[in-house]
């Protein structure tokens, strides 16, 4: 259980935050809108945790990647092997990436097979916001939405503008995005080249011999992206929206690939209506998610094709209560992938039911889903909250839901395989998703306070057989998470602060031990100050120490269980405006060139731990036109 001292800590500094800002002023902020129920809602009326990242942050901060732009919100840790192109995991609450699930415009992009995801490959240039919704959403959005969701929302430019970026490593940027808009229809669009040369990812033995994996590690991205947006009076609104990305990058690997090609998109056409009382929407979308390891003849490809429709329903009652209800068909195709399965593809058939009251005081909502996959059977799941508004500017909501995971087919049908069984009798995993939490908007800013506590069952955990010398894997497996989280954003002194802190306590359910490469204690603070013409921001990030996996010691013939240190970094940013039209941009990166290690890769002759090279100090400088 969480220290009680850091809890009772965290909840009176929450407190104080909040209690000093409502007698600054009882008038509220902008109204932060957010889709974290799929349809819009004021986030103080969501009864969930959200973290929305908006465009103008990412522009002021200068911020290169996706993973670095997630590390910066409350209850996520982004563990990265290596730098730009390399594979990033994102913990949500504690939570495993496979546990969160990622859409693109509401589109999901996971690999099926491992449920991971490419957040490296998601070009910053084509993003214009980031909506985190925490808890468990499974009763809105279906499998994977155990610890929460990730929806990442592309451009949205009202002008057109070109940015060419320079720094470290050879890296260099081109992006541009803009819209064109004509009576009744408007068309946005986005594009984006990067490239750098990399540094090598892995740290080296001092005495190991000079290999093929003692290189500089390079990355390049080509991306394309549009949304045509029709409106009729007569027959709604019309929506599409395609974003596609393909490029390279190399890594180490000592026994085999240690290159990439990747190929993904994602396409959603979509149409609403209203119609009285009622709102109507439909959608049809198709993703690909595509990964080439190439570095050797032998190539091997991991593909998964899906195609979703959706039918949704918004009825509203009266001003307080709506209803919505909504039927979704998925498809998953691996057919495009090198390994064989007994089965390719799978479907599943869904629908859910949602009741939703808001009368400025009192809020609640109900949520059940039904899903059906193929070979897996039923998974029915709900969310359940209740809010209360003492104040108009301070909401208290509790919510409770529950969750689960599908399987992968590689689970349930890997055939031929040098390593895995397959298990037929594969359940989804489970996961029940408990949170307190109170927020508070005043103009001075906006506070929130979450206690949360999410259990996951069933975990599928791949066992080694004697008999056959391969791994099958079974449901064997809990793990427990629980914590508090802090936010604030807060206008003081003449300068805008973003500050958020989160006390986790993770365990793996069946030993009882601290589940590994989560740090116990994260904390983010950003402080920006803008004059006539010149933005800065200065933003400091602090990780506690974590478990490492074990890791094998050739000195001493065994695995080692290992303690990653902790770690703090400053990032600078900087934004001047030379004249209208043309602004000049920078960013360093990790100032004090901080030395860390977040994923263990093994030890060195030394005994020293080694691992992922961290970002080391990078600098970047570039220039944007708008016109």
């Amino acid at each position: 259980m969480l220290a009680k001292s850091a809890l009772s800590a965290a909840i009176l500094t929450a407190l104080s935050f909040s209690v000093s800002a409502q007698s600054s002023s009882t008038e509220n902020i902008e109204r932060i809108t957010v889709t974290a129920n799929k349809f819009e809602q004021a986030i103080n009326n969501t009864l969930a945790t959200v973290n929305v990242i908006e465009r103008a942050e990412i522009e002021s901060s200068n911020i290169r990647d996706l993973p670095s732009l997630l590390n910066t919100v409350a209850g996520i840790d982004v563990v990265r092997n290596g730098g730009f192109g390399q594979q990033a995991s994102v913990f949500v609450r504690g939570a495993a990436t496979k546990h969160t699930l990622v859409l693109v415009d509401g589109v999901r992009i996971s690999d099926a097979n491992s449920g991971s995801v490419s957040f490296t490959n998601i070009p910053v240039n084509s993003i214009e916001k980031i909506e985190v919704v925490k808890g468990a959403r499974a009763a809105i959005y279906g499998s994977d939405a155990m610890a929460g969701v990730i929806n990442i929302i592309t451009r949205q430019a009202v002008q057109h503008e070109i940015t060419l970026t320079s720094g470290s490593h050879n890296y260099v940027n081109y992006q541009q995005a803009g819209e064109f808009s004509q009576d009744n229809i408007t068309l946005g669009y986005n594009l984006g080249y990067e490239d750098t040369k990399g540094y090598d990812v892995i740290a080296k033995d001092p005495v190991a011999p000079v290999g093929k994996d003692h290189d500089s590690d390079g990355y390049n991205n080509q991306n394309i992206g549009f949304n045509l947006t029709v409106n009729t009076d007569e027959l709604g609104q019309f929506n599409a929206i395609v974003q596609y990305s393909e490029g390279d990058a190399e890594y180490d690997n000592a026994w085999g690939n240690d290159a990439y090609d990747f190929e993904n998109y994602s396409g959603r056409i979509a149409w609403q209506k209203k119609l009285g009382q009622f709102e109507h929407s439909a959608s049809v979308s198709t993703s690909l998610e595509e990964n080439t390891q190439t570095g050797i003849p032998k190539h091997d490809i991991y593909s998964t094709d899906r195609v979703e429709f959706e039918y949704r329903t918004l009825y509203r009652l009266n001003d307080a209560t709506q209803f919505t209800g909504a039927v979704n068909y998925l498809t998953e195709d691996l057919g495009g992938s090198t390994a064989t399965f007994s089965e390719t593809q799978r479907d599943n058939q869904a629908v859910f039911l949602g009741g939703f009251y808001d009368d400025n005081k009192w809020l609640a909502n109900v949520v059940v889903r039904s899903d059906d996959y193929d070979y897996h059977g039923r998974a029915n799941t709900y969310t359940t909250a209740f809010g209360v508004k003492p104040h108009r500017d301070v909401t208290f909501r509790v919510n409770h839901g529950t969750a689960f995971r599908a399987p992968s087919l590689t689970n349930t049908f890997v055939a031929q395989s040098p390593w895995y069984l397959p298990n037929a009798d594969i359940k989804p995993e489970e996961a029940t998703n408990n949170e307190i939490g109170m927020s508070l908007s005043t103009r001075w800013g906006r506070y929130d306070v979450a206690v949360f506590q999410n259990k996951i069952d069933n975990l599928i955990s791949n066992q080694y057989d004697a008999d056959s010398g391969k791994y099958i894997p079974y449901n064997v497996d809990k793990a427990t998470m629980e914590g508090v989280e802090l936010s604030a954003n807060v206008s003081a002194f003449g300068f805008e602060h973003s500050i958020n802190a989160t006390f986790l306590d993770a365990k793996d359910g069946t030993t009882g031990e601290k589940l590994v490469r989560r740090p116990s204690e994260s904390f983010n603070y950003t402080v920006a100050r803008s004059w006539d013409k010149l933005d800065v921001n200065l933003a400091m990030q602090y990780r506690s120490s974590r478990p490492s996996i074990n890791l094998y010691d050739s000195n001493l013939g065994q695995s080692m269980a290992t303690t990653l240190a902790g770690y703090t970094v400053f990032n600078l940013g900087a934004n001047y405006r030379l004249f209208d039209g043309l602004t000049l941009n920078a960013r360093l990166e990790n100032i004090a060139g901080k030395d860390y290690i977040t994923a263990a890769t093994g030890y060195a002759s030394n005994g020293n731990v080694l691992g992922y090279t961290s970002l080391g100090r990078q600098a970047y400088v570039g220039a944007t036109v708008r016109f």
